[in-house]
């Protein structure tokens, strides 16, 4: 019997349940593949900024790895826009394959000149060209979360991508380091491939009619730029991405001033476990706007990087204040990436989300320059990603305003009562 007219129906009934919201996405085979090949992609990316540097200094310079590994991030970031694009007009699959390729072929020629004891202008030559060459499997797969997810499951999609990245930069650097001084720095570089591969592997496996239809606007010079809202996310997503790496850099200036250099891994690593339990936690809860979450959740994470600040007045607050100040940083990446997806044109998915990983690595450079500018005062570094992270939620906040004006602008005005 159907019920009664009048009565609705639970809204447990049309929502996923709070507590089972990740088993719902891990029950879709589709969505299980997609988990896998985001973790295949982004535990590398945790791996290669250790595994280039110490292959590189095996017979060269801790200068010249660090040119090398600037060489790899540089040409990353150029590229990636293109990249997504070619992904979006010829399909993730074949586009990530074919840079696979160059990809494989850049890292095992950078390989070979390191053991060779090649000049350092090969070196770099070589870690760049494998920057410019790199799969784009990590913002392909959150374009595919976007498509493949669902409404009711998306923030659970994003909120396991930000955990998931969070994770990698715990996981990988120990990784890394493992394998190198247990094996040798080869075998850190050929786990990199692996999972990489396998990241392009998995890719592959979720093929979708959508994601190789072409769009009119897909020509056009600006891309997805021609969005408005994302060049506003863009502006909040490279101030957000500051004040995480003014953050590093600050904490790692602090321990080193506190004689206790040691101590800089365990905080940026708890850092990033408040970021992972936050991340978790987001994706648990119902789906909420991002216009109306993202300036909230920016917020919260520059209040807690405030409280880190005053917490390094008194070096034993900081392991509490640490966690603290990740817990909203995860959900707000995670929010920022569903914004996205949101705001990207038709057929410009992965495109979109290279453009946030590329204006994301420029506001780390400049978050790493301004926190450096503080020199031997890393609590005016703290602050300065305080303020960073400030800046980031008045602009979404202004974005969310901004698009809330024109919808009421653009609806229909009700019709005059008649006197």
């Amino acid at each position: 019997m159907s019920l009664a007219r009048g009565v609705k129906e639970p809204p447990a009934a049309a929502a996923p349940a709070r507590a089972r919201a990740y088993r719902r996405l891990f029950a879709d085979p589709a969505l299980r593949r997609l988990a896998a090949a985001d973790a295949c992609a982004r535990v590398p990316q945790g791996m290669m900024s250790l595994t280039l540097l110490l292959v590189a200094a095996q017979h060269a310079s801790i200068r010249t790895a660090g040119l090398a590994l600037a060489g790899y991030t540089l040409g990353a970031a150029a590229t990636a826009p293109a990249r997504g694009r070619l992904a979006d007009r010829r399909g993730l699959f074949g586009v990530s394959a074919a840079c696979g390729i160059g990809y494989v072929l850049a890292l095992l020629g950078f390989l070979s000149a390191s053991l060779a004891r090649e000049p350092a202008w090969l070196l770099v030559a070589a870690a760049t060209a494998a920057g410019l060459t790199l799969p784009p499997v990590s913002p392909g797969v959150r374009s595919l979360w976007w498509v493949s997810a669902g409404a009711d499951l998306r923030h659970v999609a994003f909120a396991l991508d930000a955990a998931v990245f969070d994770l990698s930069y715990i996981i990988g650097p120990a990784l890394a380091s493992a394998l190198a001084t247990g094996a040798a720095p080869a075998a850190a570089l050929a786990v990199v491939l692996f999972l990489t591969c396998a990241s392009i592997v998995a890719v592959g496996a979720h093929t979708r009619p959508a994601e190789r239809s072409r769009s009119r606007l897909d020509r056009d010079l600006l891309g997805p730029l021609r969005s408005a809202a994302l060049r506003r996310l863009l502006v909040t997503a490279a101030l957000a991405n500051a004040a995480l790496s003014a953050t590093e850099v600050a904490l790692t200036a602090y321990a080193r001033d506190q004689h206790a250099l040691w101590a800089s891994g365990p905080l940026l690593a708890a850092v990033s476990a408040g970021s992972v339990a936050g991340s978790l936690l987001l994706g648990a809860t119902a789906p909420r706007s991002a216009s109306r979450r993202l300036p909230r959740l920016l917020t919260g994470y520059a209040i807690g990087l405030a409280v880190l600040a005053a917490a390094s007045l008194y070096a034993p607050l900081l392991g509490v204040a640490a966690p603290l100040a990740g817990l909203c940083l995860g959900p707000a990446l995670a929010t920022l990436f569903s914004a996205a997806g949101s705001a990207a044109p038709h057929g410009n998915g992965a495109e979109t989300q290279a453009c946030i990983n590329s204006i994301m690595n420029g506001g780390a450079a400049g978050g790493a320059a301004l926190a450096g500018l503080a020199g031997g005062r890393p609590v005016l570094g703290l602050a300065a990603a305080a303020a960073a992270a400030g800046i980031a939620a008045a602009s979404a906040a202004v974005t969310r305003r901004g698009r809330r004006g024109r919808a009421e602008a653009d609806s229909p005005s009700p019709p005059r009562e008649r006197v």
